[in-house]
């Protein structure tokens, strides 16, 4: 029913009662006309009750009138239903909206408002957007909310009230199209900036090889210098404008925060010696587990903030101290301290060091340089990680950066301490396909399985891992996600839709980033399970053993075995660290060591060379390959931060490249790479020696 009809109809049934009203009093009227006068007091009294009577009704249509006025004239939306849904009152604005409605068959479909009647017997509220079609094809949006009424006869309503929100709605609209053009504008200048400052960085490298007077060399060590401080600039930028969208993404993943301070630390080690600062490390030596975070972010702060202090800082030291003694639980809450004896920060300037584009004193940029986004940064990604950070200064005498990130105890360090000795008979005569690509991978996979007698048929890549999948049948498949020729999903993908003897056989997938294979997407894509890679031996017998149903229980009690050993304050070499702590008691086992210290010597360096050829000519495909094979070598082995370093270049590369930052990163790795190998080389001359 048309609103004008339900209006028509209640104005007909209002004016029907006031003449049934009449009638009654004509009635009383003529009734008491008849009986004997009345009484002079009763008279007295009975008009009293018909003055306030009077008085009472005038009063009501006084209010009903004022109400009436006051809906009318309000912009909002408001109408009253009944148990039925029927229209029983309604302001003008809902009315004139209505007239100006476009018909129902030249609306677009839209989801149906909350079914608001349904809440009537519950007695609650409900609100939502809902929007109007005009004629004039406006669109007009509406925050709605409808609210059940009960009267005393127990009779119920739903009162809705609505404010017009299109204004709103497409000021926000705009804000999103700003923010989205932002990230174009800000993803094209990156690249526009980087491709010519790529170019001159490499121009000055060229031109660095060749013959200069000292003069030159000066111009061209000013270029390089000039170049760099641009691109740390410009990669300032990019991250503030990743945070500001929501674009941050946090890992959290088990690491070692000593060796990320460790490896912060070295990375600044030629600024402190350039200045002739002492750097101290405090904390260090006390023990502290592994913790489950983002060790990259931790790495980003503290490069910054020891960055800032080096900087600022002409004489005297830098002190950095790591305290993780406030442990509870599972509760890991760490907090590291960047102090330094530098020029200081006024009391009155301390305010604004954290904020976006601001800098303690307006003659910073001029003197330091910097944009005043790197503490903004700092602070932002601390907070994401739910931690906080603060700052104590002197003028003229140094700051003291502090920052505590709330970590969680990593839940592998506890399985290592806690470990259980593995049966060596329960995955006996177990059939299994391994998918590998990495040599290193190999080895180690095929030598745990061995351990505990498993027949294994080795595939090198996708193509070959499916072939032998359609001819041959197996208990199990162990598939590398990313291969050669076929990845292991595509690969698992057509297994799946192809008729074989290995159709239903379980699928676990192995994985260095468990992004495009997870919890979530993990059967979607046809596979039984996962395994983030590196996985330790107790990891990859538990899988097995679940998957194919194999009993697992007859493990002796755990013994309480510390694995992790104490870092070192700061060695002479840190980055010539590497364990096998993942790999249980391979790593007691010499011939296994000699195995695969010999297949890193003969195999990595023609990796790098692969490496360093992509880059040179921007082949961010092979980078990337090789980035991701080299990154399970150096992390079956425990090498960082390079691990980290190779992790960063494969990103990288899959997503925005940076040629400057892919450079740097490619040359900490080369020169580790020759450390280990004439590290690995002694070690293998030592293996050789009779006993």
């Amino acid at each position: 029913m048309s609103l004008k009809v339900t209006l028509a109809a209640e104005r007909l049934r209002r004016e029907a009662a006031e003449a049934e009203v009449a009638k009654l009093r004509a009635q009383l009227a003529a009734l008491t006309a008849a009986t004997p006068a009345p009484s002079t007091e009763e008279a007295r009294s009975l008009a009293q009750v018909v003055s306030q009577l009077k008085y009472t009704e005038q009063q009501l249509e006084d209010q009903q009138g004022l109400v009436r006025q006051v809906i009318d004239n309000s912009p909002n939306l408001v109408y009253v239903e009944d148990e039925n849904g029927r229209l029983i009152l309604a302001n003008e604005t809902y009315v004139q909206l209505l007239n100006q409605q476009a018909p129902p068959e030249s609306r677009p479909a839209t989801p149906p408002p909350p079914a608001a009647h349904a809440n009537m017997e519950a007695g609650t509220a409900v609100s939502f957007e809902e929007c109007y079609y005009l004629t004039n094809g406006q669109v007009l949006w509406f925050s709605t909310t409808k609210s059940p009424l009960v009267r005393s006869d127990g009779s119920r309503y739903l009162l809705t009230f609505s404010s017009d929100i299109t204004d709103l709605k497409r000021a926000y609209q705009i804000a999103e199209e700003s923010v989205r053009a932002k990230q174009v504008f800000m993803a094209n200048m990156s690249h526009e900036i980087r491709t010519p400052l790529h170019g001159v960085m490499g121009l000055a490298e060229l031109l660095k090889k060749a013959p200069l007077s000292a003069e030159q060399a000066d111009y061209v060590d000013m270029i390089q210098s000039s170049t760099e401080n641009l691109l740390v600039v410009i990669n300032d930028i990019l991250d503030f404008s990743k945070i500001e969208s929501g674009k941050i993404r946090l890992e959290r993943i088990p690491f070692d925060i000593a060796k990320t301070v460790q490896a912060a630390v070295r990375s600044l080690a030629f600024k402190t010696d350039e200045k002739g600062l002492i750097l101290n490390i405090i904390g260090l030596n006390d023990h502290i587990p592994l913790a489950q975070g983002d060790p990259f972010r931790l790495h980003q702060v503290l490069v910054n903030l020891i960055s800032n202090a080096i900087k600022f800082t002409n004489r005297g030291s830098i002190t950095i101290t790591v305290d993780a003694s406030r442990r509870h639980g599972q509760d890991l809450p760490v907090t590291f301290s960047i102090a330094d004896t530098g020029i200081g920060i006024s009391e009155g300037n301390l305010g604004q060091v954290f904020k976006s584009f601001r800098q303690a004193d307006s003659s910073i940029p001029r003197l330091y340089g910097g944009t005043g986004l790197g503490l903004s940064i700092c602070k932002n990604l601390v907070e994401l990680q739910g931690g906080h950070i603060g700052v104590r200064s002197t003028l003229g005498q140094g700051s003291c950066f502090s920052f505590t990130i709330p970590y969680r105890l990593s839940e592998e360090h506890i399985i290592q301490e806690v470990s259980s000795p593995i049966p060596t008979n329960s995955l006996q005569g177990l059939s299994l396909l391994l998918a590998e690509d990495n040599g290193v991978n190999q080895l180690i996979a095929v030598s745990m399985l061995g351990q505990w007698q498993v027949n294994v048929d080795m595939a090198q890549n996708g193509e070959e891992a499916l072939a032998k999948a359609l001819n041959n049948q197996y208990d199990l498949i162990l598939m590398d996600i990313q291969m050669p020729q076929l990845d292991g999903i595509e690969a698992t993908g057509r297994l799946r839709a192809t008729a074989g003897p290995n159709r239903y056989t379980p699928v676990i997938a192995l994985t260095a980033d468990a992004f495009r294979v997870n919890a979530e997407s993990c059967q979607a894509l046809g596979f039984s399970d996962y395994l983030i890679k590196p996985y330790t031996e107790q990891a990859l017998y538990q899988m097995l053993a679940r998957v194919s149903h194999r009993p697992a229980e007859d493990a002796t009690p755990a013994v309480a075995v510390e694995l992790v050993p104490e870092s070192p304050l700061l060695p002479a070499d840190p980055s010539l660290h590497y364990d096998f702590l993942l790999l249980g008691k391979l790593a007691t086992d010499t011939d296994f060591v000699r195995k695969i210290l010999e297949m890193f010597v003969s195999r990595v360096p023609d990796q790098m060379q692969s490496l360093h050829a992509a880059l040179e000519v921007e082949d961010w495909k092979t980078v990337a390959r090789e980035a991701h094979s080299l990154k399970s070598t150096f992390g079956s082995l425990n090498i960082q931060p390079e691990t980290q370093h190779l992790k960063r270049l494969e990103e990288l590369a899959e997503n925005q490249p940076s040629a400057s930052e892919a450079q740097k990163l490619v040359g900490a790795v080369a020169q580790a790479t020759q450390q280990f190998c004439a590290l690995f080389q002694e070690e293998l001359a030592q293996l050789s020696q009779p006993l």
